[in-house]
């Protein structure tokens, strides 16, 4: 049986030290118990056009089309443009003032994952598991926060293993979250229990997630243990880089400061003689304690997921809000306090563990006075008990459907009801068109590229396969039109519609190698699109030059004029152009 594991691992915006190490994490405790797997290399639908290694240069673009909205509007929608440019404005400063550190840590990145992973050769996103199919009999979604909710994209169907190469093959959710619990909307809620309705096996990360799906659904999902904390510490030793410094504190932050951290960090720093060593996935040059005079301390943002490995293992004593740092801490047997972070995943780890007098309080302190040594021969009794029974799981639901064939299921009734928008472009540039739409049929304008599109008011249609094109009304002269190419945006990326009924990305289109596009006749029905989301359509009218005589006919036929003579003439000179 071939198993693809999804996962947040090779793109992350932050280049966040866990990611692709928890998933190594994952494919070596496989591979350990006999079980073959590839990662799969995927984007999320929230990466965009992000630039990993010079996000710097991003985030300036970015600021530049916030500028020209502000200057393009008014009051309140001013105001929220303003508050884009401000957030875009400040990564952009950190990135480009770390831009030769961020270089060499993506580097470092990126060799990790060559060196460590079995992994496809292909990137995939949600839009090209819609067309295309990696060939796995089972896909597992492992760890972190795949099933977050993003403000702009929605859920990721990738992430939640819906995407159409995933239909009708086996599904395991391995140690999946959600992130901070949010409130779901009517419509967010429906959407992620229908996702969750498909996948066979579910465990998660946090109690919570697991009381907030078995309290709304029929489904029920078991609380595992991170894959890191699966495996001994050997496997992680083996991949370490022991640091030049010695003697010293790590001060790791994740996504977002903790002041209780950095306060404790520099109190325990002074009172043990130590140095610290500050590193964060933020970008902040020169890290927060550069400021502070009275405890020496380097900042190590050019390093990659085997020194960060380095730095805990170590480390006299670990200060951090990272839930895979604090697992590490455990794994490697640290003295470690946690500060604040939102959500409750790390505080989940600590209670279970018996750890929660490392937590620290608002100012710094411990909430427990005094926590001592940990007593790790505890721990570690504790932690084995719970990875047996997270193995156990996950390694069961595998052997269970290993060589057998999953039911199938219709996954096209739900595609069917899905609606879209559809424009009609004229697609030539910087020529004369003329149109007949009425007003009561939509609005057409000029776009910057210099061709015409039609908005219909009726803009939306049903995926049902009956859905009709208008009748084209645009002529333009001396051409005559063909008809209509389809061009189709799935969630973030364009496709032509082929003669086969197959996609094609437009930017890997090659006309003298894959199937033409489609031709669509004037009001053709669309036809159903078999995939799970569709942003908008696009016809684009096809047009072919006419022969002179023709274009006599055109101009009378849509000036109402006899100007045969002159038509004549221009012929004879050999204008095409009226």
């Amino acid at each position: 049986m071939k198993i693809g594991i999804i996962s947040i691992n090779m793109h992350t915006k932050g280049l966040n030290f866990a990611c692709p190490v928890h998933t190594y994490a994952f494919q070596q405790f496989l591979l350990a118990n006999g079980i073959e797997s590839t990662v799969i290399d995927y984007k999320a639908n929230y990466y965009g056009n992000f630039e990993p290694r010079y996000p710097g240069r991003y985030y300036s673009e970015l600021c530049k089309r916030q500028l020209q909205l502000m200057n393009e509007t008014t009051g309140e929608k001013q105001l929220e443009y303003k508050e884009k440019y401000d957030k875009f404005k400040k990564k952009a400063d950190g990135y480009n003032a770390l831009e030769e550190e961020r270089a060499i840590r993506y580097d470092k990145f990126q060799s990790f994952i060559e060196k460590y992973y079995i992994k496809t050769d292909i990137s995939y996103n949600s839009d090209l598991l819609e067309v295309r199919d990696p060939g796995f009999d089972c896909y597992i979604c492992a760890t972190d926060v795949v099933w977050k909710y993003q403000d702009a994209e929605g859920f990721d169907r990738g992430y939640f293993l819906a995407s159409r190469a995933m239909e009708n093959k086996w599904k395991i959710a391995y140690s999946a979250s959600r992130g901070v619990p949010k409130p779901y909307s009517n419509e967010q809620s429906y959407e992620f229990f229908r996702y969750l309705q498909d996948i066979d096996v579910i465990s998660v990360r946090e109690n919570s997630l697991k009381e907030f799906i078995e309290e709304n659904s029929d489904l029920t999902a078991k609380v595992v243990m991170d894959p890191v904390l699966l495996n001994d510490k050997e496997i992680y030793e083996k991949v370490t880089v022991k640091p030049e410094e010695e003697h010293y504190l790590l001060l790791y932050y994740a996504e977002e400061q903790s002041q209780n951290a950095l306060n404790h960090a520099v109190k325990y720093a002074k009172e043990h003689n130590l140095m610290i060593v500050e590193t964060t996935n933020l970008p902040i040059k020169g890290g927060v304690l550069k400021d502070i005079n009275d405890v020496k301390s380097v900042f190590k943002y050019d390093i990659g997921p085997e020194e960060w490995l380095g730095y805990i293992q170590y480390a006299d004593c670990v200060i951090t809000n990272s839930f895979h740092a604090s697992c590490f801490c455990i794994l490697f047997e640290k003295e470690f306090y946690v500060g604040s972070r939102h959500g409750d995943k790390i505080t989940n780890l600590l209670r279970t563990l018996g750890l929660l007098d490392r937590k620290l309080g608002p100012e710094g302190e411990t909430e427990v006075s005094g926590p001592g040594q940990i007593d790790y021969c505890a721990v570690k009794d504790i932690l084995k008990k719970k990875a047996d029974e997270s193995a156990e799981f996950i390694l069961s639901a595998i052997r269970r459907v290993e060589n057998k064939t999953r039911p199938r299921h219709n996954y096209n009734a739900y595609k069917r009801t899905l609606t879209y928008p559809v424009l009609y472009n004229t697609q030539r540039k910087n020529e004369e068109f003329v149109w007949k739409y009425k007003p009561s049929v939509g609005c057409v304008k000029k776009l910057s590229s210099g061709s015409f599109e039609l908005k219909p008011n009726n803009l939306l249609v049903t995926n049902d396969g009956n859905s009709r094109l208008l009748k084209n009304q645009f002529s333009l002269w001396n051409y005559k039109f063909l008809g209509w190419n389809i061009r189709v945006k799935i969630d973030n990326h364009w496709f032509w519609y082929l003669e086969d009924g197959s996609f094609k990305l437009m930017k890997e289109y090659k006309k003298s190698v894959d199937k033409p596009r489609y031709l669509f006749k004037d009001k053709d029905k669309l036809p159903f699109f078999p995939v799970n989301h569709i942003s908008i359509v696009v016809a684009e009218a096809i047009w072919k030059k006419k022969e002179h005589n023709k274009a006599y006919k055109w101009v009378s036929r849509h000036t109402g004029k006899h100007l045969k003579s002159s038509i004549k003439k221009v012929c004879q000179a050999g204008q095409t152009k009226g």
